[in-house]
Formats: C-alpha cells, structure tokens, sequence
C-alpha cells in the first residue's frame, strides 16, 4: 500500500475515532503500511528468486553445505561457508556474490536468475532483508524449468474467460469456434471447409454411438431440408440407448474396469458387471457429472441412499486385486499388498477425477508437482477403509437399501423359519441312527460283478452313510475303486458332507474328458483335476492323499497330480458320506463302486491292491459289498430294528428332499448381488518412511491436497471419523464448484472424445509433464460453462459437435500442416481409426447380426478351466448372446479377445485414458483372416441377397451403401462386380469390411 493512500485513511480515522490522538494513530498506520509495503516487495522479488533458483539444493530436507534458505533465520545464520547474508550490507552478503559472479545455482542444475532479479535482491538486502514475520518458504511454492510449483496453471481458480471477436468469420456457430479461429488467425490459418452432409451423419453416428448410420437414417438426413436438421439429428442420437453404451467405454478404460482379479489366479467376478451397467445408465440419463463423482466414491454414504448410488461404488474395486497376496499371505506380505492395492486404487482415483499422479508421492514428495508425500497420506486416510475382500469372503454384496433389505427379510422369514425346522428335525432322526455306517439306501439292485466279488451298483444306487468327524479333517487317505464308462458326465465316486461346508470333499470323474478329480469348495484351488482319464470302463484304483496343504491324486497307484492348496472356509459340523454319487443335486455314477476305504494320516500307496481292502489301525471307515448288500467296517455300531430303522429312514429322505426345496427357494429369492468390495474402519494413518511399512512416521488425518487452495483440503476430520463419512467429505471437496481441477480434467476428456486428442494431450496429468494446453482461454470456457450448466455432460457434448470446428472436413491443407503438423490448432478434423470395439460393432450392424439387448450379464466367449489358477480357453461362436455389442463383453485380463488386442484394445488391469493407435502386418492379417471377420462377411452378403435378390449391380451398390453410408463411384462400382463376378459377393463384402473408409472415421 502506498503513503498517498494511506494519508487520507488517516483523517478518516481521526475524524471518526476521537478517542485515538493524531500522532498516535499516523504512526500505527505507517508501520502498518510500511510492513504490508515491504511484505509485498518480499513476495514479489525475493521469495521467487530463492524458490526458483536455490531452494531446490538448500530447502530443509538435506541442505547442501548446511545452507538453508527457506527462512530468515537459516539464511542470515547460513551454512558451511558462514553467513548467507548480512542485512543492511549487500557488499558483505556471500549470497548475493555467489549470485552476482554466476557460481551459484551451478550451471546446468536450476536456471540463473536475471540481472534485474538480482539487483532487486541486493536492494531487498541493503533495506534491511525483511523477512514477513513466520514465513517459511517452500519448494512447491513456484514453478520452475524443473517442476510445478502450486501457481501452475491448472491449480488456479477456473474463471470464465470473454468469448474472443472474430469478426468476418461466417462459420462461428457457438463459442467454441471463436476460440478456435481466434488461434488460427494467430497464426495465420484457416479452417477447413465443412463437411458434406454424408461425412457428417456417420461421424456423429459413429462417435456418438459407436455404430454406422443405417442406409435409411443417410437418405432421411439428406432430404430433411430443415435448418435444424442436424440439430435434431444430434439430439436424437444423444438420446440413443447407444449413447450411454459408446461413453461409458472411455470411462471403463479410464477407470481400469475388469471383470477378473488379474495377477496368477486370475479368478472370474460375475457380479462385476453390475457397475459397467451403472456408468452406461448415468451417460444416458445424463447423470450431473458431480453427482457421478460423488456416487463412485461415495455412493453408499449419501443421503437418500439409492441402489444407483450404491452401485456407483464399484468403482473403488473396479481394478484388479491379488487374492493370493492379500488372503493367503502372512501378516506382513498381506499389509504390503494392502498397501500396493492402496497405491494403485490412490492413484486412479487422482488420475481419474484430478489429472494428477498422487501416487508418485507414495515414497517422497512428488519430483515434478506440488504433492507432499504427507499429502499421499492424507488421502490414503480417506480410502485406507476400501478392500476387495473381509477375510476370504470376496466382495459381492447386495446392493439394496436397509429398508428394502428389511422387506425382503420379512417375506423371507417363513421360508427361513421352516428351513430351520426342518434341519432341526433331521438332526433329530439322524442322531437316532447307528453313528458309523447303519443303512443303505436302494434304489434298484446293488448286485454287479465288482472288483472283488460284487459291487454298488451306483448307476442304480446311492448309499449314504453318517459321517464322522475324522472323515472332514486332514491329513486322510481316501481311496476306492470304480469302473465308469461315460466320460460326457459328472460321475460322483465319494463324496464328504454338503457341498456349501468348509470340509466338504468329493472324488469325480469331471465330465467331458473323464479324468479323475478332487473338488475342496473350501480351499484354494477348489478343483484338482489329474489329466487321467478313468471313464474306459475299466476298474481303477483312486486314491487321494490330502494333508492339509497339499492333495495327491493316484490312479492305479501312480501318482497323477500334486497340487498346494490353501483353506478359505471353516469346517462344518459332520454330515452325509455318499457313496455312488451325490443325492442332494441328485448326482451319480454311470458305473460301479468297490471297497471304499478313509484312513487316519497318508497312507502309503505303492501298488495297486490284488484283494478286498482291509482295516486297520488308522482305518476310519471301511465300506464293501457282497452279494447280500452288506458292508464291512471296523467298530459297527448295535443294529436298529428293522422296522424302526425303515421309518426313521424314510422320515430322513423325506426331509432330505423337502430341504434343498426349501433352500432352492430361498436361494432363487435372494437379494441380487454386486461386485462392491467390503469396508472396515481404517486404523490411524502415518507417512511410511520411503513407502515402507516396517517405518511409520508422523499420525496424518483424512485430508485433500494441500496446493489446492478452494475449496480447503482440510475436511475437518480426525483420527476415529467413520470410514463412509471420509470418502464423503473427500468426494464433496473434488465436487465443490470452486475446484480447479475436478471440471477442467473432465471437459478435457470429453474433448479428447470427440476429437481424438484433448486440449490438454496428457487427458490424466495436468501436472508438470502436461505442459500447456492448446488452448488455455478455451478449456477454462468450457470448464466454467461444464458447472453452470449443471455439469450436464449431454450439454457439453452438444457444444462441441454442434461446433463448425467439429463440423470441419478432413481436407488436407499443406501450408497449415507444415506450420501445425500435429493438428493442435484444429485446422482440420483429423480422421482416426475407430476403436477395436466399434470395428466389431460395425461390422456386426452392417451384416444385421448384431444384438442389441442392453444391460446384464456379460457374455462370456470362454471355457474357464481351474487347475491352480483360471485358463480361458476362448471360442468364437456366432450364436446371438455372442453378437452383443462388445461392452458388454466379459472383461477379464487373461481372456482378451485377440481381434481387439490387435487392435489396440488395452489390458483392464491398468488405466488407460488415451488409447494408441497402430498401423501393424497383424492388424491387416486378422481383418483378412479372422474367423469373426469372414462370418460377417458372409453374412452381409446373405443379408444383401434377401433383400436384394440375385442383381449384381444392385447388391454391390447396396453393400456400399451399408458399409461406407454412400453410393459407390463409376470405378467403384466396376471394381466391385468385377470382384463380384469372379470370387462371389462375400469377397466383395469381405473388401468393404477391411477398406480404409469403413475402419477410419472420417
């Protein structure tokens, strides 16, 4: 403030505050303005100078030579070499020497200050070196050649910019244009001329909706002679289901959206795709983009509570999870992968919703923008809470509300009621019978020549027997023979207790290739198949040696797999031990079973037995049968009386077929699931010194950035604030309209999304390594029109393609591309390959095989073969499920689809906001030859023939007209019958298929 402002603020005073003497009150105000004068002389000349140019060698983490100059204090005091300076006295200042003979910052570390900078430093010094009282400067206060300070652009306030004049510009048509021409007149460009009404048409169709015009959607926009002709165009395919299914891809590549865990098992998640559907539906509804935000990272914490909004959270475990590390693992491996997983979920979160990599703050503060490794703490504070998994249950939930939870539990009570009645009473009869092995449930005869003497006959029969506790817990051999010819069914040879139970095991031929199997539900891999087929009907020794940790499998006393397992359920009460099959999935055996034996321990197995087994002392049930249908065992319990055993046994059938009624019902009643992660209350959190977890550093609270400074990264929060409550508080800071980065990073990307590259080209960094955008004025525009419109995404869409610069041709212009090579300016719209799924979408709506069927399930185009971890063995198959659109396609990491890998579809485990796009041999290799590709041409020119009939000059124009939305030329058209007449259509609609015009957007 200056003395000629500051005088008659003086008189004010006197005049209106009698009790203050003259004198008195001049002084205060001297000293008042004085300070704020030299304050600003500080900040303006001295603190830039420091922070730019020194503090990168001299802040207060490891000075060099002991130099600090980050306050008064330290500079004054100085390092190794003495006093930095002394004030008053410019000509004993070491600092300012180093300054003035350009040995300090040394050459090629930090830039040199200007002559100018350093003669404003020696007048700050010869003033006396005011210091602002408790000022401390910081490296990220200013940017530098080297990294953002927090004055980087992106972190200023968002400011509506004037619309610039562009006067004589016909083609402006809302302001986007004259930002734009303003830029090209800049330099001495112009845009190029519009598009015709064809190019326009399929444009807007195929990058607002990701499929082709119809032939009959072309020649309706061609004869609509309107003004608002494409505007009404435009609104129609905003308003397309379709609409939602193109967005929502960008955003599932952004935010790294996998229906698989990834790393070595790789396991399927079939409720995942519950969150594909809820982005889908909020493009189309035209969700508030706030409102989005909020839901994914808070959705389960607003207010009301909706399933939308609860779904919405699918996003905090959209990405992949190692289930190994994170559940099999010891203590300290299993914080490590928390911690990875805490990482990973931080820095898609920032990159998704901010622009900015967080994450590179994990170990030190971020070397290239304003984010303190603190900061990263901070926020994980906020999402420490998240996890994919509570202990071994994985994360899919219902997604319900606590009230309609609550009706839903109501109309389940009887069912319930009944259920647990009927159990009860089971319990009951089944106490009653003999306690080893009393009954044998015929259904048909068991005589059948068996391995030694007879056999159950299972194809008839099923025995069941009550079990022990023995016969659940490890180590136990189990061992048996069978003789089985139908390798096309699940045969089940013995099996332990119901399959919903920890301790449940079953011995199987598993059905297609007949190979012995073991199935564990309650351990990790759940199935162990040997690859030895025993479906030959032939008699086979089986034996399966489990010790808790690992399961053997022999056949005919080789040994034919070894298998490490890990346990993921608790063991149950004793249940069934079934012989012959399973009866409650009413499962048998298409053959015969012999002498079944389960020992205590691993028994050694060396040869294959010549005579009925025997017990002995580790022998905990022995089972055989003679022609009379009786059964050896050690122990046997006193008989039952006939008639009683015959009523309790029916009593017991009754129950055991009326149960799994019940459970069906209820189980077909059930609340629908969701792929949602589970929640706990986070412990505290403290910074890890270098990102390691065996080094805790200072307690952080829940907060935001600290370089932003509206809306405040300080929530208020402390160290017991519910787990729900952080993430809502964080959400509603990134939501808050005053944020500069949350509006500019999404109108960036729907930018990007429309015309290839955003204004910004780094759509995920807005940091350091951004740089600047192309058009600041513009993206600020855009930014601020994003919020005031209600952050209607549908509204800013509109804008750009409704824009003469969107509207603009493709037309090659060489003195603007000698001067903009890359386009920047948009002097032209650049053609761009469509993306893998809109090449198989479009190929599939051309040959009128496409499904249209929104929403559900994904379809999955694989066999899912367990054997230590998930192989997806893929098909190709043309049946309708199949010929979906290619969003709704499983989106797993080891099953990709190798048609779009090549095609530069990227891997879901990690995100991907800006695609690439190649040119590559394969590529060109798998449009000739895939066998999707050739179906589809086939299948375009039987559709052509249908509706065409046998004409060729007539089919060729049609198939033109559906593949590239016009008429072919003169030479066209020859070509094409040629092609026609001598290889078939199907060749010339293979052709169409693999052009340049149909795989490009123009």
């Amino acid at each position: 403030m200056s003395y000629r402002f500051c005088w008659p603020l003086a008189l004010f005073l006197v005049l209106t505050w009698p009790e203050c003497s003259l004198a008195e009150d001049v002084a205060k105000l001297e000293r008042t303005s004085g300070r704020a004068s030299q304050d600003a002389v500080f900040e303006e000349t001295v603190a830039p100078v420091l922070v730019r140019h020194c503090l990168a060698c001299h802040g207060d983490s490891d000075p060099r030579g002991g130099l600090v100059l980050t306050n008064r204090d330290s500079l004054v005091k100085g390092g190794e070499s003495g006093a930095a300076i002394t004030p008053g006295h410019p000509e004993k200042s070491l600092l300012l020497e180093r300054l003035n003979d350009g040995s300090m910052p040394p050459e090629g570390r930090q830039p040199r200050p200007a002559a100018e900078e350093i003669a404003a430093f020696r007048r700050w010094i010869a003033a006396g070196a005011h210091w602002p009282e408790g000022r401390v400067l910081s490296a990220f206060e200013f940017t530098t050649r080297q990294r953002a300070g927090r004055d980087w652009w992106s972190l200023q306030p968002v400011s509506r910019p004037p619309v610039p004049a562009v006067a004589g510009h016909a083609d402006v048509r809302n302001p986007i244009d004259a930002f734009i021409q303003a830029r090209l007149a800049e330099h001495q460009l112009k845009a190029a001329p519009p598009a015709g009404r064809r190019t326009l048409i399929r444009r807007l169709s195929l990058d607002l909706t990701g499929l082709p015009p119809t032939v009959a959607e072309v020649e309706a926009f061609l004869a609509d002679a309107s003004p608002d002709a494409y505007d009404r165009l435009v609104n129609r395919l905003l308003a397309s289901p379709h609409y939602g299914e193109r967005q929502a891809r960008f955003w599932l590549d952004i935010v790294r959206y996998t229906e698989s865990d990834g790393f070595e098992n790789d396991k399927f998640r079939p409720h995942a795709w519950r969150y594909r559907d809820y982005v889908i539906g909020a493009f189309n509804d035209d969700r508030p983009y706030n409102q989005f935000v909020l839901q994914q990272l808070a959705g389960d914490a607003v207010a009301p509570l909706r399933q939308q909004s609860i779904l919405g959270t699918g996003f905090l475990v959209a990405g992949p999870w190692d289930e190994v590390q994170n559940v099999s693992a010891s203590k300290a491996e299993r914080s490590r992968a928390h911690e990875e997983q805490l990482e990973e979920l931080l820095g898609t979160i920032s990159q998704t919703f901010l622009g900015l990599t967080v994450n590179c703050a994990r170990c030190h503060d971020h070397k290239f923008d304003p984010i303190l490794q603190a900061d990263y703490y901070r926020m994980k504070a906020v999402f420490d809470g998240v996890d994919h998994a509570e202990g071994r249950k994985v994360g899919n939930r219902p997604f319900f509300t606590p009230e309609q939870s609550a009706r839903h539990a109501a109309q389940l009570a009887p069912l319930r009621k009944e259920l647990a009645g009927k159990k009860k009473l089971l319990a009951d009869i089944e106490s009653r019978l003999p306690s080893v092995a009393e009954s044998v449930e015929q259904q048909g005869a068991i005589v059948a020549e068996g391995r030694f003497g007879t056999a159950l006959n299972a194809a008839y029969t099923m025995a069941a027997s009550r079990s022990q506790p023995g016969f659940q817990q490890p180590p136990l051999t189990v061992e048996c023979f069978v003789r089985c010819g139908r390798p096309d069914s699940f045969n089940v040879f013995v099996a332990q207790n119901e399959k919903s139970a920890g301790d449940h095991w079953e011995l199987y031929s598993y059905s297609g290739k007949g190979d012995f199997s073991v199935y564990l539900p309650g351990y990790q891999p759940s199935t162990i198949r040997s690859g030895k087929t025993v479906t030959d009907s032939q008699w086979h020794y089986l034996a399966m040696q489990f010790d808790g940790s690992r399961v053997r499998l022999l056949v005919d006393a080789q040994q034919v797999a070894d298998v490490a397992v890990t346990r993921k359920k608790e063991p149950a009460a004793p249940g069934q031990l079934w012989f012959g099959g399973y009866l409650p999935q009413k499962i048998g055996c298409d053959g015969l079973v012999d002498d079944v034996r389960i020992s205590r321990g691993i028994r050694s197995i060396d040869a294959v037995p010549t005579e009925p087994l025997k017990a002995d002392e580790t022998t905990l049930g022995l089972w055989s049968f003679d022609t009379a249908g009786t059964r050896r065992f050690p122990n046997r319990a006193a008989e039952v009386p006939s008639d009683q055993l015959k009523l309790l046994l029916n009593q017991r059938d009754e129950l055991v077929a009326r149960i799994p009624e019940i459970e069906r019902k209820i189980e077909s009643q059930q609340l629908p699931l969701a792929y949602l992660g589970h929640r706990r209350q986070p412990p505290p959190t403290h910074v890890l010194l270098r990102g390691d977890i065996s080094s805790p550093g200072d307690a952080v609270l829940p907060r935001a950035l600290s370089a932003i400074d509206a809306p405040s990264s300080d929530f208020g929060l402390s160290a017991d604030t519910p787990e729900a409550q952080r993430r809502l508080e964080f959400a509603r800071w990134l939501t808050d309209g005053r944020h500069p980065l949350t509006a500019r990073v999404m109108v960036n990307r729907l930018w990007q999304w429309r015309f290839g590259t955003g204004l910004v080209q780094t759509s995920s960094d807005f940091g350091f390594h951004a740089g600047q955008p192309s058009h600041p004025e513009l993206l600020d525009w855009l930014a601020a029109e994003f919020v005031e419109s209600g952050w209607s995404v549908k509204h800013i869409q509109r804008l750009i393609v409704t824009s003469a610069t969107w509207r603009q041709s493709a037309a090659a212009n060489l003195t603007a591309a000698q001067r903009d090579a890359d386009n920047r300016l948009l002097w032209r719209f650049r053609p761009r390959r469509l993306e893998g799924e809109i090449v198989r979408d479009a190929m599939l709506s051309v040959s009128g095989e496409l499904n249209t069927r929104p929403g559900g399930p994904s379809f999955q185009p694989w066999k899912v073969e367990v054997f230590n971890t998930h192989f997806y063995h893929l098909f190709d198959s043309g049946e309708p499920e199949y010929n979906r659109r290619s969003v709704y396609r499983g989106n797993v990491i080891t099953g990709r689809d190798p048609l779009l890998d090549v095609l530069d579809c990227p891997s879901p485990a990690v995100t991907t906001p800006d695609r690439r796009s190649t040119v590559t041999a394969p590529q060109a290799l798998a449009l000739m030859n895939d066998s999707f590709v050739q179906r589809q041409a086939r299948r375009f020119a039987e559709r052509i023939v249908e509706s065409i009939g046998q004409h060729p000059a007539a089919q060729v124009e049609q198939a033109v007209r559906r593949a590239w939305g016009r008429p072919p030329t003169g030479s066209e058209q020859r070509a094409l019958m040629q092609l026609v007449a001598q290889h078939g259509l199907e060749q010339a609609c293979w052709v169409l298929l693999n052009s340049s015009e149909f795989l490009y957007l123009q």
